[in-house]
């Protein structure tokens, strides 16, 4: 509600969102914004992997613990994070993931085709849970306070799973990141002719908007 109040979001699925059974919800990450948009849009309760230092403020660890969040680090070496994620998708639920590892945008964003962090595949093959890429677009805007007045435009966009075990065989770890890879550079292109989108819209950082763009955050 306080999104949909506040901003002009726009959702598109390209395929339908399988409603039951594991799943990784994987996606960009260009402003804080992102999973609490992301999750109050999706159609399923959505436990995200988060970074370990959110965990530091005991009051703020408690809420992301009540919002179904867990901690990991960041370095692609935590391995308690990817078991604990792989017993969430073993129990059907949705795991929320951003292969970046932090916040990206422009030539290091994956919508560009920057290199991800390594756990997706693992996870997706561990888990055995089908990978749906999503997008987001416009929540770099909301950093600036007086864009929460404006009503800034925000799109999302989920693709199509990548399902690592279709047809009965089973991707390799390099064939599961190669094909999320051009599937977020589909996505791009696919949120450009379905959104109607400029490049003034597509996430860049603060500095690159600063004095160009209205919503611009400082």
């Amino acid at each position: 509600m306080l999104f949909r109040a506040t901003c002009k979001v726009r959702v598109e699925h390209l395929d339908p969102i399988p409603s039951k059974g594991p799943l990784i919800l994987a996606a960009n990450h260009i402003s804080h914004f992102d999973p609490t948009l992301v999750g109050s849009l999706f159609p399923r309760a959505v436990d995200w992997m988060a970074m370990d230092e959110l965990f530091q403020n005991a009051l703020f660890a408690r809420a992301l613990d009540l919002a179904g969040a867990f901690r990991v680090q960041r370095d692609g070496s935590d391995r308690t994070a990817l078991r604990m994620a792989a017993r969430r998708l073993q129990g059907g639920r949705v795991v929320g993931i951003f292969p970046e590892g932090g916040i990206r945008a422009g030539a290091s964003s994956i919508l560009e085709g920057a290199p991800m962090r390594p756990g997706v595949g693992a996870l997706s093959l561990l888990g055995r849970a089908p990978i749906l890429p999503c997008a987001v677009i416009g929540t770099d805007r909301l950093y600036k306070k007086a864009n929460w007045l404006r009503q800034p435009p925000v799109w999302v966009i989920t693709g199509k799973v990548i399902d690592p075990f279709e047809g009965g065989g089973e991707l390799t770890r390099p064939e599961i990141h190669r094909r999320l890879t051009a599937a977020f550079r589909l996505l791009r292109t696919e949120a450009i002719l379905h959104f109607g989108l400029s490049a003034d819209d597509l996430p860049t950082t603060p500095q690159a908007r600063k004095g160009q763009d209205p919503f611009a955050p400082l």
